[in-house]
């Protein structure tokens, strides 16, 4: 049994800092701790970063929860030996495979092994447990985003963004925390940082400049597929963010969780708003989150009979907000579950963009409503970044808005928007649409809730893989725009939502282009050249938005305070501003 929570400290903990050797003689470095009291479950975090010299105030949520704890780092990062073709080398799977067997032959542990993790760490578990280690009992996955359109090219676009953190990751990253290790007492890091025993032989950010289209090399390195996650057989929970910067992690998650995980029985879908570090662990995981990954693990890794496989699958937390301002102090203004997701009672409701900058119910079919909008590509773009980028308004003759009328009552959106686009260029041979999403209180605080990225040239839809709200994108073949030419552009945004558009509210949709300026992680040098772009609004050329409403539904608790939500930033608007050029 764990010792009280208020007694434990690192003196009653035994902290071990050391090795272990794989199949093939490559040496893993890893931290562990465990209680004095006896064989218990165990937790593994494995990471290119610092796993391997995880402080002790990491492993103690665990230790006090009666588990022991081992961290352990990549093969080529840290202390960890390793010969790699690039990050996300299979390796990394069959490695930690080999690492979590390890742990159940150890005297301290019970053989129960769970792994826990956010963003890389996130993602390797599906490549560990894809390899079925006889000892693993469950994953607990947080902000998993890889692959070409759920990371490093988000609408087909090579994000600068992931570009720093790939050069960062390379020759920074490598190195994380074998200082600390050295200090700690490791004898052997610093000779095998000096062997020639850590190499990756190809940057992984030259890699994906090379393959600027999604073809065979993207598709070996994506964890979505039958390869990789369609292995899985353990209980898994994913927890993923609205806003996550990094990436399209609810996206990603829940098309593992209803296409993929087909041979797990017990599963998880964890959604809420926040960025990518609202699962840590660590200080910067929401409280709300830590409890239900403990939950998880107890049940599956522990064997507690808590009741957690009779509730719904699907849990989505509304308007989390952190009470005090503290993560570990976080509460959502409301919980639903739910049986499957999407949600299957969500209506479809049209919202149509208008000539006159309305989203409307009604198509428009006569001026002022009927007609063209043209704005100057590409020279405006929202920054999303932050409080203060965001309370930089866009360039105004380069984007265009549209706002809906005033809610008469309240409007709850589940699920992800569907845009359809009817675009014109008058110069050049492509555009990239950057669209952003907002709700603007009857105060004029403008509120963002999500974006959307395309590259019109990779406009063309993998009907194979497009399912329920998702529009998914090939991105396997460029096809160039002609100036003068309409097309009909469909997109969804990066990530579904959950947010209640209150009674007097608005929804405000921008369009306009990319920035390389970063804002979150989104950001890319626009495609084509300075043009007059425009968008037709007529019964011919529909453009207009899908929102996801759940019928009947109202907000049930009151709004957060604006701009203090993660991710959310916020600006007081002045008068709505239309924006594009005056011009037929």
């Amino acid at each position: 049994m764990p010792l009280d929570d208020a007694q434990i400290t690192e003196a009653d903990v035994i902290r071990n800092i050391s090795y272990v050797a794989m199949k093939d003689g490559t040496r893993i470095a890893y931290i562990s701790y465990h209680l004095k009291s006896g064989p218990a479950p165990t937790v593994f975090l494995y990471t290119p970063y610092t796993a391997s010299a995880a402080a002790f105030e990491i492993a103690k949520p665990f230790l006090e929860g009666g588990y022991a704890f081992v961290g352990a780092n990549f093969p080529a990062t840290g202390c960890s030996e390793g010969i790699l073709e690039y990050w996300f080398d299979r390796k990394e799977g069959i490695y930690g495979a080999e690492i979590v067997e390890w742990i159940a032959q150890q005297l301290w542990s019970d053989g129960n092994v769970g792994m826990i993790g956010n963003s890389s760490a996130g993602t390797v578990q599906f490549w560990v447990a894809a390899e079925r280690p006889p000892h693993l009992r469950a994953i607990v996955a947080s902000g998993v985003e890889d692959g070409y359109e759920d990371c490093f090219a988000v609408g087909g676009m090579f994000q600068l963004g992931l570009a720093t953190w790939a050069l960062d990751s390379e020759f920074v990253s490598q190195a994380a925390g074998a200082e600390w290790r050295i200090s700690a007492g490791d004898t052997e890091c610093a000779v095998i940082r000096g062997s020639g025993k850590q190499v990756v032989k190809r940057s992984f950010f030259d890699e994906v400049r090379k393959h600027p289209l999604k073809d065979e090399w993207w598709d070996s390195v994506y964890l979505a597929r039958d390869e990789v996650v369609g292995q899985v057989s353990v209980p898994t929970m994913l927890i993923a963010s609205w806003q996550d910067e990094a990436g399209g992690a609810v996206r990603e998650s829940a098309r593992l969780f209803t296409q993929l995980l087909t041979n797990v029985k017990h599963k998880k879908l964890l959604l809420m708003n926040g960025d990518h570090a609202i699962a840590g662990p660590g200080p910067k995981a929401y409280s709300i989150v830590d409890s239900e990954r403990m939950r998880f693990l107890d049940r599956w890794v522990k064997g507690v009979e808590n009741g957690i496989e009779q509730e719904l699958p699907v849990t989505v937390f509304w308007d989390v907000r952190e009470l005090e301002g503290f993560a570990k102090k976080s509460a959502a203004g409301w919980t639903t579950m739910h049986e499957d997701w999407p949600e299957p009672t969500i209506e479809r409701r049209s919202f149509y963009l208008t000539a006159d900058a309305a989203l409307s119910p009604d198509q428009p079919v006569a001026s002022p409503a009927e007609g063209v909008r043209a704005y100057l590509y590409p020279t405006g773009s929202e920054l999303v970044g932050s409080n203060q980028q965001f309370a930089i308004p866009p360039y105004s003759p380069g984007v265009l808005n549209y706002r809906t009328a005033p809610a008469g009552s309240d409007m709850v959106l589940l699920g992800n928007p569907e845009i359809t686009l009817f675009l014109s260029i008058d110069h050049g041979d492509d555009a990239d649409l950057e669209l952003t999403l907002k709700d603007v209180d009857p105060d004029g605080n403008v509120l963002y809730l999500q974006g959307g990225l395309l590259r019109t040239s990779l406009r063309a839809i993998d009907h194979t893989r497009t399912y329920a709200d998702e529009v998914v994108h090939s991105f396997r073949k460029s096809e160039k725009l002609v100036p003068g030419e309409i097309y009909e552009i469909k997109m969804s945004l990066l990530n579904p939502i959950a947010h209640a558009v209150r009674q007097g509210h608005r929804l405000e949709l921008t369009i306009g282009a990319t920035n390389p300026i970063p804002h979150s992680i989104y950001s890319c040098i626009p495609a084509g050249s300075p043009s007059i772009n425009r968008i037709h609004h007529s019964t011919t050329y529909p453009s207009k938005m899908m929102l996801p409403v759940v019928p009947g539904a109202a907000a049930r608790a009151q709004a957060p305070q604006p701009g203090l939500q993660r991710n959310q930033p916020c600006r007081k608007g002045p008068e709505f501003v239309l924006g594009g050029l005056q011009i037929p």
